[in-house]
């Protein structure tokens, strides 16, 4: 039998079925017990409340005839006070004479005639205490009668009954004990009586609860049960909800009930067994646990009669079952055989679908395998060029690698890329593009030697993976070749295409290079050659993947420059050649790199200049340019002005415009101060983009400056209809202008005509007086370079300024000597 993976307990099937009747059963019958017992419970309370119920009647029952029998036998008394003339002495005289039979007949202790004031006009057994008259004091305003029952040497009924005596009205004072009251109240032999007082009896030896005890039935057992239920409970608990108490293994319950009104009254506490009701409950809870288990061995016995089989059959097919996954099918057929039956059940329908899947798997079994070893052919294949594809090229350098220093002394990997391919496809259609890679495969694949394997990665790329090679002038030949094959015209439909593409190639000289890694190797060089043009290739080197990391590295690093304010501008003055006096500052931007220490534009501009980091890098010139000039006006300098370089993309962008609307506004600067700088080259590559850029900043106010001329293509026409301001000659030219050479008639063809579109013209790179002195011989207005000075710090380009207050003329000797680094 196939055993489950992991920490799996294995529990058959039979005794999960067989527990589960049991423990089906068992909360059933818990439930069913549950519920018969809360019954018999709910019908022993309801059967005890109203045996309370019927004991609290009996008791108001009693003490109402008690006081019945009193103020009957008050008429009696005063019928024998009425045979005589009635008088005070006669009524004493009466009471002496009769008090024996009053006594024995009506049950009295004591008997008294008393005026309205509570004077003891006559009296018969015991005489009244402070407590009686302190009672009669509080009811005798009241002419009805009273009662009340009160313990002191013994707890007795009092009744105060009104009486006419020789037309005036007394009242006859009646005290009785409290038998009849008890004899009629107790109408069960099972109940036990205690007579309680109240609770502020304090004599220890006799007192439970802080009550004196003043009258109990069955004195040797009660006085037990007492002592118990005082242990065991409080007497709110008792007050409240009543005790159940066990001695003896006996149950016995208590309540308790009044005997008068007030904070305190007497009490009676009845005891009454019902060991009875335990001994019944008892006896059904025995009953329902031996009935519930012998209800889950028989439920047990009938479930293994009845499906034991079955089971059984079920775990054989545990058993046979993992045979499927192992593909053992005649092992399967030889364990279970097929057998016919005129009754079947699901174990039987489960035998039979087991012997059809298992015939189906085999049939199957066969088709995958031969469906598997065509797939595995195609999958390594390209569906439209049929090259080896992606994955097949990671098999095939994985393995060749391995073998360099053995079989192979050098491997060359080879990644092409085609030039301009996607305006093809977006312009011919994408089918005419597969018809295009198609037959670039078929050229690429009679380009290289029968040693060599040319794969499609995907799109326009191809690899060409070249073994055995023993020295570069084999690359170059199949470089060459494949150059040449290309050169030959493609005939798609009605167009006649050149196609061209980029070679990028990647020796490999050891075994520990990664298949990934050479792959990286050749595409780096590949884009090299892509950057030099049309129809070139370049071979891996390891400055390549020292810039490619050096990009990325800047890529990561700009962000955290701008948001810490790495970023710094220097100033270089720009000056007048007429009169020496200082016109403006180009702003340069300086990055001031916490580990790699200060980073020049050149060496970091390029590789952010086709993402969005330049547009940030721009957007923060912009808003630290905008400080500067505010802070020149502040002091003074408002004349000048400031030329910021833009990108080209920044300049395309559509955020620019409300930035630069923002700054002015800001800091308050004429729109003039500002000068925008973009490159010619720049400018020409979107002429129409470029023309609606320019035309959004101009109206602003703010001037633009065509930067680098003369190292573009632009054509005058174009230059005709830009709206710029200042043309600057580009410093490969003003170098040299003193050499009589082409350099010093393109300065001064390009000065010609910068004044004929009207336009200002700014010389950069003049490091000499001679150049100086030719530029302004040649009408240029305006020049910046070392001999005025390098680009300095925002700081002491303000204390030259300060400096110059009065006449504003720039001073040749601030740099102590010129340098040829570069702004």
């Amino acid at each position: 039998m196939t055993k489950p993976e992991g920490r799996s307990i294995f529990i058959s099937l039979k005794w999960k079925l067989l527990i589960a009747v049991l423990i089906m059963l068992t909360i059933l019958g818990g439930i069913l017990g549950g519920f018969a017992y809360r019954q018999l419970t709910n019908q022993q309370s309801y059967l005890l409340e109203s045996q309370r119920d019927k004991l609290a009647k009996n008791l108001e029952t009693s003490i109402s005839l008690s006081v019945d029998h009193s103020l009957s036998a008050a008429q009696q008394i005063a019928l024998l006070a009425d045979q005589d003339e009635p008088n005070l002495v006669s009524y004493q005289d009466m009471l002496n004479q009769h008090w024996p039979d009053l006594q024995l007949y009506w049950e009295l202790n004591r008997l008294s005639l008393m005026s309205l004031s509570g004077e003891v006009l006559a009296h018969a057994g015991k005489l009244a205490n402070k407590d009686d008259e302190i009672w009669f004091e509080s009811v005798s305003m009241n002419l009805e009668p009273h009662w009340r029952i009160v313990c002191q040497q013994e707890c007795v009924i009092q009744v105060l009954v009104p009486n006419l005596l020789q037309g005036e009205v007394h009242f006859l004072f009646m005290e009785s004990g409290l038998t009849d009251i008890l004899a009629r109240f107790r109408t069960n032999d099972s109940f036990e009586l205690a007579v309680l007082g109240t609770n502020n009896q304090l004599n220890e030896s006799q007192s439970y609860w802080g009550r004196q005890v003043y009258s109990i039935s069955n004195r040797r057992d009660s006085l037990f049960h007492l002592e118990q239920a005082a242990e065991q409970f409080t007497w709110e608990q008792i007050e409240n909800t009543g005790g159940v108490y066990k001695v003896g293994g006996e149950f016995s319950v208590l309540w308790i009930f009044p005997l008068a009104e007030g904070e305190s009254p007497p009490v009676i506490l009845v005891i009454n067994n019902i060991s009875d009701w335990q001994s019944l409950i008892s006896e059904f809870q025995e009953s329902m646990l031996g009935t519930l288990l012998l209800s889950l061995v028989f439920s047990g016995a009938l479930v293994i009669l009845a499906a034991w089989a079955p089971v059984v059959s079920l775990g054989r097919h545990a058993t046979l079952l993992p045979l499927l996954a192992e593909h053992d099918f005649d092992t399967l057929k030889l364990l279970s055989p097929r057998t016919s039956s005129f009754i079947v059940d699901e174990v039987d329908l489960i035998n039979i679908a087991t012997h059809q899947l298992a015939e189906k798997m085999q049939n199957l079994e066969l088709e995958v395998d031969e469906y598997t070893s065509e797939l595995e052919r195609l999958a390594m294949l390209d569906t439209l060029t049929g090259l080896p594809n992606k994955a097949m090229l990671m098999h095939e350098l994985t393995k060749t690698i391995a073998c360099v220093g053995r079989i192979h002394d050098k491997v060359a990997l080879m990644f092409l890329d085609l030039d301009e391919f996607k305006r093809i496809n977006d312009s011919l259609g994408h089918t005419k593009g597969d018809e295009l890679l198609t037959i670039v495969a078929n050229r690429l694949n009679h380009s290289v030697r029968a040693m060599d394997t040319v794969f499609r990665q995907g799109g326009d790329e191809f690899l060409i993976l070249l073994r055995g090679t023993r020295s570069e002038e084999d690359v170059r030949k199949v470089i060459h070749k494949i150059f040449a094959s290309l050169q030959q015209p493609v005939v798609l439909g009605n167009h006649k295409l050149i196609v061209t593409t980029s070679i990028g190639v990647a020796y490999c000289e050891s075994n520990n290079v990664r298949a990934e890694e050479l792959i990286k190797h050749a595409d780096l060089a590949m884009y090299q050659a892509k950057d030099a043009g049309r129809s070139n290739y370049r071979v891996f080197t390891e400055e390549m993947l020292q810039k490619a990391n050096n990009k990325l590295m800047i890529e990561q690093d700009i962000g955290a420059a701008i948001a810490e304010k790495q970023l710094s501008l220097s100033l270089q003055p720009i000056v007048s050649l007429s009169d020496g006096k200082v016109k403006g500052f180009e702003a340069l931007i300086r990055w001031h790199h916490p580990e790699r220490g200060l980073i020049m534009p050149g060496d970091f501009i390029p590789d952010i200049e086709n993402s969005e980091a330049i547009i940030q890098v721009g957007n923060y010139v912009l808003e630290e340019g905008g400080k500067i000039l505010s802070r020149l006006i502040k002091q003074g300098w408002g004349e000048l002005y400031l030329a910021v370089n833009l990108s080209a993309k920044h300049y395309l962008d559509p955020g620019l415009i409300p930035l630069v609307q923002r700054v002015l506004s800001k800091h308050q600067i004429p729109p003039q101060s500002l000068l925008l700088e973009v490159t010619e080259e720049s400018v020409i590559e979107q002429v129409d983009l470029a023309l609606e850029a320019m035309q959004s900043l101009k109206s602003l106010g703010v001037r633009i400056a065509i930067d680098d001329f003369g190292t573009g293509y632009s054509s005058l026409s174009y230059l005709k209809q830009l709206p710029f301001d200042v043309l600057k000659i580009d410093r490969c030219f003003t170098a040299g202008v003193l050499d009589n050479s082409v350099d010093t008639h393109i300065v001064t063809t390009v000065i010609d005509l910068a004044h004929n579109l009207g336009r200002t013209v700014v010389a950069e790179g003049i490091e000499t007086i001679e150049q100086c002195e030719f530029l302004a011989a040649a009408r240029c207005e305006l020049a910046q370079g070392y001999l005025f000075a390098k680009p300095l710090e925002e700081r002491k380009a303000f204390r030259i300024l300060n400096e110059i207050e009065t006449d504003g003329v720039w001073p040749l000797d601030s740099l102590p000597q010129l340098a040829k680094l570069g702004s």
